[in-house]
């Protein structure tokens, strides 16, 4: 080989090796091009999965049930909400299992009939209807269906019948306010005009006793014994109004000797054609209550079946002790049904007051336990008012049946004695940790109904009995009535009728030792004093819960899982 060949063939590996480095350096760039774009690609993953991971988490805590079923009609997921609306303890009892399993045959006819020919046709459906729970009761739902890509189905629901119990409780607790001042005015006005007409009574009545003694005409004894019944029906009516406003007076006292003294004072008042019975039971019925009180109510309530007979009716008394199992069954059919109060201690006494008199019509029956408010035409309607007193006082129940021609049934229900522990709320966890206050009320103020939901469905979840507002002032004037009905307060800052920081003034006016927390977007200005801790807005299920630790108010089963976790 000469030389000229060995410098060609140098100068083609030269040639061959700056075409290989040429390659290397492409391939270098085209890996370093692909890799930046495969770690953006993969960040990109990764925040997309955390999102999915948040959205998840804020499904899984919704006040609203979410589910998901396949093309074939079987859950693939559930969220707590929704197995709890129905009555399931978690929410893997409904997954694999066909979506039909919530609903009564002729709602599912009500699906096929009306509504998956809108669903099929627009993509989405929203409206009410009636589910089944796992234990066969009822779950009045707003459902919302919509459909998605793969055929399968997107199921949103909410129970509409704890809204509709929530404004229920609101209008009766409404109610019950306007009761209280109605009340506290009539009983001002009674016990100013009492004193006075018992003295004016008190000089009639002895002045027509002194013509009594004299022993005049026959006129004068008509006259006197028109007197003399007048005066007692006006002391009947005085010491109604004496009653009206007084504070019962709770002593230990045996209901079957205060129920047998009610029956002999009134077993002479009844016509030789009448008929009056009374059954006591032998058990010894102790209850903490006022026996001028209770004795009075059934005086009141006997007199009135009394005065309800013909010459030849009948009147029937008993009293006996029942279990929380027990019925009300009135021997007749009954037109006209009245209940006032709930019994919710057991085992409770049982009286019965049964007559087969003229009866009343259903307005008669809702007005005959009202001040001032006679069924009778002639009456003052202040005797019954003592039912309602102690139903109040004693925490028991009526129920009233009647129908004109047949009769009336009065059947009251008070807790006894050994029934009167301390309640706990169906929601309570024993916590080693918990103080004992009896009590494990919780009060949810904020004008986001949003995050009144979260807020009371996590704290339901932690052990509390929690109860919701949006209106601010409504919560307080609820809080002024039954301040100890209630160990934890939670509320917003900026709400349009009271300020959050107006608010807690107000509280911890009406009660120092309640704990109030204030979860708000707005923390940074100064916050009012006498807050017991803040959690700044978005709320979490982590940070409620923390806080509440903190600040020695837990009562969760467990802790809440993280984000993370």
């Amino acid at each position: 080989m000469n030389l000229s060949e060995s410098d060609e063939n140098l100068a083609r590996l030269k040639r061959k090796l700056e075409r290989e480095s040429a390659a290397r350096t492409a391939a270098e760039n085209l890996l370093e091009v692909r890799s930046a774009e495969l770690y953006e690609i993969t960040e990109q993953l990764r925040e997309e999965a955390l999102q999915v991971k948040h959205l998840s988490t804020a499904i899984d805590v919704s006040a609203d049930g979410v589910a998901i079923t396949n093309k074939d009609g079987v859950f693939t997921y559930m969220n707590p909400t929704h197995a709890s609306m129905f009555g399931y303890a978690y929410a893997g009892e409904c997954i694999g299992r066909p979506w039909t399993i919530l609903y009564a045959k002729d709602t599912l006819r009500r699906f096929e009939r009306d509504i998956f020919p809108l669903f099929q046709q627009n993509g989405y459906w929203r409206g009410e209807v009636a589910g089944i729970a796992n234990d066969g009761s009822k779950v009045h739902q707003d459902l919302s269906l919509t459909a998605i890509a793969d055929g399968g189905i997107l199921c949103s629901t909410r129970d509409v019948g704890i809204i509709r119990r929530r404004e229920a409780q609101r209008e009766q607790l409404h109610e019950m306010l306007l009761d209280a001042e109605r009340r506290d005015a009539l009983g001002r006005m009674a016990k100013s005009v009492g004193h006075d007409f018992a003295n004016i009574l008190a000089i009639i009545n002895a002045s027509a006793q002194l013509l009594a003694d004299d022993g005049q005409a026959d006129i004068f004894e008509l006259l006197i014994e028109r007197i003399l019944q007048s005066c007692n029906q006006a002391n009947d009516l005085v010491e109604d109004l004496m009653h009206f406003d007084t504070e019962p007076e709770q002593k230990v006292c045996s209901l079957n000797d205060l129920v047998r003294d009610v029956s002999e004072l009134n077993s002479n008042q009844f016509l030789a054609t009448q008929g009056f019975e009374t059954l006591v039971t032998t058990s010894k019925l102790i209850c903490e209550t006022d026996p001028t009180l209770f004795s009075r109510m059934v005086f009141n309530l006997v007199k009135n079946a009394r005065e309800a007979i013909n010459e030849n009716g009948s009147v029937y008394l008993s009293l006996e002790q029942i279990d929380e199992d027990s019925t009300v069954e009135p021997d007749f059919h009954p037109s006209a049904i009245c209940n006032r109060g709930d019994c919710q201690s057991f085992p409770a006494a049982r009286l019965i007051v049964r007559d087969d008199g003229v009866g009343m019509s259903q307005k008669a029956l809702d007005t005959a336990f009202l001040p001032f408010q006679s069924t009778k035409g002639t009456g003052r309607g202040l005797g019954l008012v003592t039912v309602d007193a102690l139903l109040q006082g004693q925490m028991g129940r009526m129920r009233a049946f009647s129908r004109p021609g047949e009769g009336t049934m009065v059947a009251i229900d008070l807790p006894l004695l050994d029934a009167r522990a301390p309640r706990t709320f169906p929601n309570s966890i024993n916590d080693p940790d918990k103080p004992s206050t009896g009590a494990q009320g919780a009060l949810v103020i904020d004008d986001d109904q949003f995050q009144v939901d979260l807020v009371v469905t996590l704290l339901r979840e932690f052990g509390w009995d929690a109860v919701g507002f949006t209106n601010p002032v409504a919560a307080l004037g609820v809080f002024k009535v039954a301040p100890w009905a209630f160990e934890l307060i939670v509320t917003d800052r900026r709400m349009p009728q009271m300020s959050g920081d107006e608010l807690v003034l107000e509280l911890l006016d009406v009660r120092a030792d309640i704990p109030v927390v204030m979860s708000s977007g707005a923390l940074a200005s100064p916050l009012p004093a006498g807050l017991a801790a803040t959690i700044a807005k978005p709320l979490s299920r982590e940070k409620l819960w923390a806080t509440l630790h903190k600040i020695g108010k837990t009562a969760p089963a467990h802790p809440p899982l993280s984000a993370n976790e």
